[in-house]
């Protein structure tokens, strides 16, 4: 019997560790656009690009991913271990065949992508080289988010942390040593970053495979099933959706790139900085989402509905109140902070601005990001895509061309769009979870 006190104990020491974890995979992005703005806005601007575009691209590991920790979740709350061990195996095999094909197209079509993407000439340079290395081992990022789910998946979330926490310190002496030429190694600026960041993504997986052997996750007593087409249809199931939504958001935010490079460098520059700036303001809804994803599975696969429609209840309420804070917090501090990173008064200005903007929006993207989640565990991710399709075109994409460019209102019209996005959203999928029409589609 869950008693809800049992089950918020429970969410907390799968958030907890899963917390600190993404705190510090956010940080590793942070911490290379805080060290390149010592070189130049250009920079910061080429790698944001780049980032955002491999964003899109690695949505395709999530595809996997995303589908192996609800399968999992499932069938470890049914106790069928056979199924896990299979959905396992299925799952690794998928994300390492993707993985290959990835790097290579983004070492051989890289420039052409840029090129596609109407990339200015002055960050066209930096941005090919950075793509060209991150994206040339992609198979580490790939088999990294596979392995670091179902660990997460068995509630084994503080190995991940740990190997975190080893990632980043490589990835802050890396920048430290390629980008500027310390320690003893050449002065690489953009490339150093970039090498830092596949070096330390490479230790991760290691690392994450050394536990995942270590602790034996993959060999359980139960009778294995051997029925792979089945468990490959089961993660696409969930995973195809789960991406879909992430890949129309992400898509969505390319095209806006598009836009904002209209606009002119600086705002570029801008929308780097705060993208990197305010993921501080959702990263608790990230991992709180990721925990309750895994608990609601979890209680999804023992068919305990109600208990999950509980707890998801209470996790949202708490994502929303602690992303609203921080992001106060961060516009309260803004203005500490931002000429630090800048001495540009055009992007100083702005980032100023959409910070106090960007309060409303993160309450909304709270919800979403909880919803979207706990939807896709328990068995109904066509939901969240089908509203992310034809909210986010709607209103964040066409309402930023509108808004911000026929109407002249610039970036911050483009984050009011963003905001009206993320909240009408919100209100939709809230309304669907709290209906329960979910219960009764799960895999078990």
């Amino acid at each position: 019997m869950h008693t809800i006190a049992t089950l918020r104990r429970r969410l907390f020491r799968l958030t907890s560790p899963i917390f600190v974890e993404t705190m510090l995979i956010m940080l590793m992005g942070t911490v290379d656009v805080l060290m390149l703005s010592q070189i130049s806005d250009g920079s910061v601007a080429a790698v944001g690009l780049v980032n955002q575009l491999l964003a899109m691209i690695f949505l395709i590991f999530i595809i996997a991913a995303s589908g192996t920790l609800v399968v999992c979740s499932q069938y470890l709350g049914a106790q069928r271990y056979g199924d896990f061990l299979t959905t396992v195996n299925v799952s690794l095999l998928l994300n390492m065949l993707v993985g290959i094909v990835v790097s290579l197209a983004l070492f051989w079509f890289g420039d052409n992508i840029l090129g596609m993407m109407k990339t200015d000439q002055s960050i066209f340079q930096d941005a090919s080289i950075y793509l060209k290395i991150v994206g040339s081992f992609a198979i580490f990022h790939g088999m990294a988010v596979t392995v670091g789910n179902i660990l997460r998946a068995r509630e084994m979330a503080a190995y991940p942390m740990y190997i975190s926490i080893i990632a980043n310190i490589l990835n802050f002496l890396g920048n430290y040593g390629l980008i500027f030429g310390h320690f003893g190694l050449p002065a690489m600026g953009v490339a150093g970053a970039a090498w830092a960041t596949v070096i330390s993504r490479a230790v991760n997986l290691f690392l994450l495979l050394f536990i995942f052997y270590a602790k034996k996750v993959g060999k359980q007593r139960a009778k294995v099933c051997r029925d792979y087409k089945v468990k490959l249809k089961q993660i696409l199931a969930i995973g195809v959706p789960g991406a879909g939504e992430m890949f129309s958001y992400l898509a969505s935010q390319v095209v806006i790139l598009y836009f904002i490079n209209m606009l002119g460098t600086d705002e570029l520059a801008a929308r780097t900085y705060m993208t990197n700036i305010v993921t501080f303001s959702f990263i608790f809804a990230i991992s709180l989402g990721q925990g309750t994803s895994i608990l609601t599975g979890h209680l999804t696969g023992q068919h305990k509905y109600h208990a999950a429609l509980l707890i998801g209840a209470y996790a949202t309420r708490w994502a929303v109140k602690i992303s609203i804070s921080i992001s106060l917090f961060l516009a309260l501090l803004s203005p500490l902070f931002i000429p630090y990173l800048t001495q540009n008064p055009t992007i100083t200005k702005l980032c100023l601005a959409l910070f106090w903007v960007d309060i409303t929006l993160e309450a909304g993207r709270a919800v979403n990001i909880l919803t979207g989640r706990m939807l896709a565990s328990v068995g109904d991710p066509l939901f969240p895509l089908r509203t992310s399709i034809i909210v986010v075109w709607s209103v964040a994409t066409l309402g930023s061309f509108v808004v911000g460019i026929q109407l002249h209102f610039g970036l911050i019209g483009m984050w009011c769009m963003f905001l009206l996005d993320e909240n009408l959203r919100a209100a939709i999928q809230w309304r669907h979870w709290k209906q329960g029409k979910w219960m009764h589609k799960s895999i078990c």
